[in-house]
């Protein structure tokens, strides 16, 4: 199966970072989807940590698991969770000084956990949409630039085209 979704995600600091991503995947048995992913999800201008961040690009690539735990009718319910690395590039400024700027590049941990819908338009293509929880680069030290917020998604799930 080929996913291409367009996702937003509101940072809890308040802006939105806009992507699009795509996941290659198979159902593994009847509950079961396993799959590869990858994403380009950009913002303008971003406050973390006393910094102001400008251009920001993250791409991630992903190893993604889903649960498909109901199906009422045509309608199938999903969790999904998502983890891999983040190349991500930015320009870094402190608030103090927010037009003296140092260009940034990092990997980082990519996380995502959600749940979602999936409903058949014909034979061969679902609608798909979801909620959750994502990372750009997730860290245990409170200091790191790491944008994570709520995330949506939309898109369609193309079955053995």
């Amino acid at each position: 199966m080929f996913t291409p979704v367009f996702e937003c995600m509101r940072s809890t600091h308040g802006n939105f970072f806009y992507s699009g991503s795509f996941t290659v995947s198979k159902m593994v048995n009847k509950r079961y989807e396993a799959g590869l992913g990858a994403e380009a999800a950009f913002t303008s201008i971003h406050h973390d940590n006393g910094f102001v961040l400008y251009k920001l690009k993250f791409f991630p690539l992903y190893g993604n698991v889903k649960y498909h735990f109901y199906k009422a009718g045509r309608f199938d319910l999903f969790t999904e969770s998502s983890l891999g690395i983040s190349f991500n590039s930015y320009d870094q400024a402190s608030d103090d000084a927010p037009t003296i700027k140092t260009r940034v590049k990092e990997k980082g941990v990519f996380a995502y956990i959600g749940g979602g819908l999936r409903f058949p338009i014909s034979k061969k293509i679902n609608l798909v949409t979801g909620l959750g929880i994502k990372g750009y680069k997730m860290s245990f030290n409170s200091l790191d630039i790491n944008p994570h917020g709520i995330s949506a998604m939309l898109g369609f799930n193309f079955k053995n085209i």
